[in-house]
């Protein structure tokens, strides 16, 4: 990714481009555990943002057959019963819809690294990579809490980076958490908000946002 900013970096010498230019995709996965050694994709929610409006009728969203058994506990979390794992679609059908429809867009998500991290050791030695630019929005909210007025629970705002205590932050109604589909819209809320309050601190443009949010 570092890469694809450097080159993103030396193509955009100029004025750049303006965040309410870009296509972005807000995503959000769900996983069989937690355990990075054996988890394996459940299902992939997305949404389309063209600049800081959201895309309602531009969705994705897949639950995944990962041909392995899903453990129970987990089941609490994402919901997702053995009848519907079982009726989900292959791996390779799902990471070939999710690759059609991001195209060329910047990647979004809450603490993106996870989903990219799932999608990419799905996608293993497949010769099409994901390598779209991507924009954790907990990196992009740590930095707005720094640069926005000083509080005395600075340093505990800071810290409490889930997605549920961020949306709370801009005031965004939190609802059906641990759905993939239902997450990705949430942060797509939450990302909108940001995408409006970042002019006022002086990002405007695209190679600016991935100086501060990229992962």
């Amino acid at each position: 990714m570092l890469d694809w900013l450097k080159s993103a970096m030396q193509r955009d010498s100029g004025s750049g481009t303006l965040l309410d230019a870009v296509r972005y995709v807000v995503l959000d996965t769900e996983l069989t555990s937690l355990d990075k050694r054996t988890n394996r994709l459940l299902s992939v929610g997305a949404v389309a943002m063209e600049g800081a409006k959201i895309k309602l009728g531009e969705q994705f969203y897949r639950v995944v057959n990962p041909g392995v058994p899903v453990p129970a506990e987990s089941v609490v979390i994402h919901k997702l019963r053995k009848e519907d794992v079982e009726q989900g679609e292959s791996v390779s059908a799902c990471l070939d819809g999710v690759r059609t429809f991001i195209g060329d867009a910047v990647l979004v998500g809450h603490f993106v690294n996870v989903d990219l991290k799932i999608l990419r050791k799905e996608l293993g030695t497949e010769k099409h990579k994901l390598g779209n630019p991507a924009i954790d929005t907990a990196r992009v909210h740590h930095w707005i809490l720094r640069h926005g007025p000083y509080s005395e629970d600075l340093a505990l705002q800071l810290e409490k980076l889930d997605l549920a205590t961020v949306a709370k932050f801009y005031g965004v109604e939190v609802q059906d958490q641990h759905h993939a589909l239902s997450d990705a819209f949430l942060t797509a809320q939450v990302w909108q908000k940001m995408l409006h309050a970042l002019p006022g601190k002086r990002v405007r443009r695209l190679k600016e946002l991935l100086r501060i949010g990229a992962v």
